[in-house]
């Protein structure tokens, strides 16, 4: 991790002026490492106070506490006050400067790793043609940047606690990208990671009850919303999808094993044998005695259209 070069000024007593460079222990592998604070700070700007044309390494946001100013990159400017904050991304030449009559005070986070670009598009910005951004936590986030500055000191403990609090400083930036463009529901996260979610949750379930509207609720979704999503993509129902797995589950076991009929319900998530046996026979137009009948020895024959 770099240093960061903000110029410091002497403030007035009433504000912040903290600049700090990490050389954390992060640096020996940072290029695996999923997301880290490169450095932070505090700054109460003078007048007309500016910075750059630069070119950064790392992807880097200004905060405004309060005052305003303008922020350039390429053929862009951008006035930024209080409440707002800008994204500098890496190897973008940029531009910024403190207004001539009410200056801003900003705090600044400098981070990178792997899933860095990814989190920025949570933000609802993107590196070419949305670069501002609106939060109203400001005294939340500066909370957050003071509690990085306390954990300077080269340790484990305290490399844990900076990465845990950049997240938690990216995490209130989002909620307020969120709130901010009225997302619906089914613009919050991708469709497929909650169908995804769910075939690994059968997977791993299909022996024990499942109900929908808890897997939903669990996920913080509407149990309608997440039947929608996962009929629109899987074009069957959960309760179907659940169904059909545990019948080619119950296929392989007729046809590879032993063991009674009852034990293979059990095994497939039916208390009652009986139940099992209708729903296998509505499904194969046989018993699961009929079809292990027909079709023990010969696993070619199966039905199962979908294997894991």
């Amino acid at each position: 991790m770099g240093i960061e070069t903000e110029e410091q000024v002497s403030p007035p007593k009433s504000a912040f002026t903290v600049s700090a460079g990490f050389e954390c222990l992060e640096i020996f592998y940072k290029n695996n490492v999923d997301l880290y604070l490169c450095y932070c700070g505090i700054e109460d700007c003078s007048k007309g106070h500016s910075f750059g044309p630069a070119v950064r390494n790392e992807y880097l946001i200004h905060y405004i506490l309060s005052g305003k100013g303008i922020y350039r990159v390429g053929d862009k400017t951008y006035t930024v006050q209080a409440g707002e904050y800008f994204l500098i991304c890496p190897g973008q030449t940029t531009f910024y400067q403190a207004d001539e009559e009410n200056p801003w005070s900003y705090m600044w986070i400098g981070f990178q790793g792997i899933k860095a670009p990814m989190y920025i598009k949570y933000l609802h910005l993107d590196e070419k043609e949305k670069l501002v951004g609106k939060c109203g936590q400001a005294e939340y986030l500066k909370s957050l940047i003071l509690q990085m500055l306390e954990a300077r000191a080269l340790t484990f403990a305290n490399e844990l606690r900076r990465e845990g609090l950049l997240y938690l400083f990216l995490s209130e930036l989002t909620n307020a990208a969120e709130r901010e463009v009225e997302l619906s529901e089914e613009d919050k996260y991708p469709q497929q990671i909650y169908v995804e979610h769910v075939l690994r949750y059968i997977e791993r379930n299909y022996s024990k009850e499942i109900r929908v509207s808890q897997l939903a609720k669990e996920m913080g979704l509407s149990r309608s919303y997440l039947s929608s999503c996962f009929k629109k993509q899987m074009g069957e129902t959960v309760q179907d999808y659940l169904m059909r797995i545990r019948m080619e589950k119950a296929e392989t076991l007729l046809i590879t094993e032993s063991v009674s009929i009852g034990q293979i319900a059990g095994e497939v998530g039916y208390e009652d044998q009986l139940a099992f046996s209708k729903v296998f026979r509505k499904k194969y137009g046989m018993s699961p005695s009929e079809y292990r009948q027909n079709y023990k020895g010969n696993e070619e024959k199966l039905q199962i259209q979908y294997r894991f």
